[in-house]
């Protein structure tokens, strides 16, 4: 592959898996308590590894570092030979602002307390692993361990004034917390093992696959206001209440996919890649079985890759990729307000009870599909010295219809600003570093739930990684 010039040029000697495989034992403990949260596109991060990042998620098909083969299995053997720890540091911003109401919680509203509310700032710090090894000339094997996607929420404090008991003897009251249950909490962490196998077909063609192995972790705190919405309320004529919806700590479940990739050097100067990522299956979180769709389901969503690299010179490079991210085919991110709303108890007329919260069809998030434009460059300035930039753009996920259920997860990143370098140590290290600032974004829309009140989301983001690079 024309794309190992002389700095990512690696001796590649062969060696057996449980040599490659043992590296992560010691920081695969540490990746599962890290209290992983990345939200960048949605819930997916806008790239892997400090050197894919710099280029603004760009470079599918130029494999500059170990844990490129995270985003396409097919560069195994081009990265062969090398191994790479880093560490992103990610801090997201949100908060949202609530109007003054004209019901104030009378007539059947539920009014979300007047005022702008700040979440707590979670800063993150997100280890991963990544290393490849040959196994023959034409074949290669890769172990990867890194934290994909997650979402954190904190609000304190605010308050819901509604009436508690409907149409019953109580009167409208004002009760502390975002949702009226005191402060809430929405949290959601997720690791992944990509095991990969890659094969060189001819002197142009790569492919390879990788097996993923899933753990997430989910926590919602705050919310038992919206017992009335779910379907074992609703099911029982309100006889029964939820015990699976809110403040059940964290829940832990587990699934598996897999992901296959091409790579094809299309003529000398230009490369080709490609990716598909399947939907991550995973198994339920009980705790939260009456929050979450079909009874827990909490699945993490197939995505595409397409990307070209044009390589003018030996030392500079140019890279543009499309991503599309199926958000629709999992039922938490994909299924509407509109749904939680023909729910028998969200007295809008509606008699479905699989769209009640925790029923098959039950209300989520609202997310469309994502689809996400990237470009970005790489340039060798010197034996030592690499500087890179890149800039992505996608399709706002969340509609203005959406935003009410979206309070809890006012992820908007649209545009990705990003830079970062690499700098040669010895013979065989590498320090690489890149920054991300993804811009300010808000939305308004009437609350749903009181058409008298404007309610406003808003975010941004910074994300930062430093990774070390080295040749065995």
């Amino acid at each position: 592959m024309r794309v190992q010039n002389k700095k990512s040029a690696m001796k590649q000697p062969s060696r057996s898996s449980l040599q490659v495989i043992r590296p992560y034992l010691t920081l695969t403990a540490a990746l599962f308590y890290a209290g992983s949260v990345l939200a960048n596109n949605g819930l997916a991060t806008h790239g892997y590894g400090s050197k894919n990042k710099a280029m603004g998620g760009a470079g599918i098909a130029y494999p500059e570092e170990a844990s490129a083969v995270i985003n396409n299995p097919a560069v195994a053997l081009a990265v062969a030979g090398q191994m790479q720890a880093g560490l992103t540091v990610f801090r997201p911003r949100a908060r949202y602002y609530s109007g003054e109401s004209t019901n104030n919680g009378e007539n059947g509203a539920f009014t979300i307390g007047a005022g702008k509310f700040d979440a707590e700032t979670q800063t993150s710090w997100l280890p991963y692993f990544s290393t490849s090894a040959k196994l023959q000339d034409d074949s290669a094997v890769a172990v990867s361990l890194y934290t994909r996607a997650g979402m954190n929420i904190d609000y304190r404090g605010g308050s819901a004034t509604f009436d508690p008991d409907g149409e019953g003897p109580e009167p409208v009251q004002t009760f502390p917390g975002t949702l009226g249950d005191g402060d809430t909490r929405w949290r959601l962490s997720q690791v992944m093992l990509d095991i990969t196998y890659a094969r060189q077909l001819n002197e142009k063609v790569f492919l390879g696959v990788s097996g993923v192995l899933a753990t997430q972790s989910f926590k919602a705190e705050g919310l038992a206001r919206l017992a009335k919405l779910t379907e074992t309320y609703a099911a029982s004529d309100g006889d029964l209440m939820p015990e699976n919806l809110s403040a059940n700590g964290s829940d832990r479940s587990y699934g598996a996919g897999i992901k296959v990739g091409l790579h094809a050097q299309w003529t000398p100067t230009i490369s080709v890649g490609l990716m598909y990522q399947s939907k991550i299956y995973m198994g339920k979180t009980k705790d939260y079985s009456d929050l979450l769709p079909a009874a827990g389901k909490l699945d993490i969503p197939a995505n595409l890759k397409l990307g070209f690299t044009w390589q003018p010179l030996e030392n500079l490079a140019f890279s543009i990729d499309a991503e599309r991210v199926f958000h629709t085919s999992v039922g938490v991110l994909g299924n509407s307000l509109d749904d939680l709303l023909q729910c028998p108890t969200a007295n809008r007329g509606g008699a479905d009870l699989t769209t009640c919260l925790g029923g098959k069809n039950g209300g989520g998030l609202g997310w469309r599909n994502m689809n996400i434009y990237k470009i970005g460059g790489s340039w060798d300035v010197n034996d030592k010295w690499t500087l890179r930039a890149g800039f992505s753009v996608a399709n706002q996920p969340i509609s203005v219809s959406q935003t009410t259920n979206n309070l809890l997860t006012p992820y908007l990143a649209e545009a990705h600003y990003t830079f970062g370098f690499s700098r040669a140590i010895g013979a065989n290290g590498e320090l690489n570093f890149s920054a991300a600032y993804s811009e300010e974004e808000s939305q308004i829309s009437r609350n749903r739930f009181d058409p008298g009140q404007e309610l406003t989301i808003e975010s941004d983001q910074f994300d930062f990684d430093l990774s070390y690079s080295w040749k065995f």
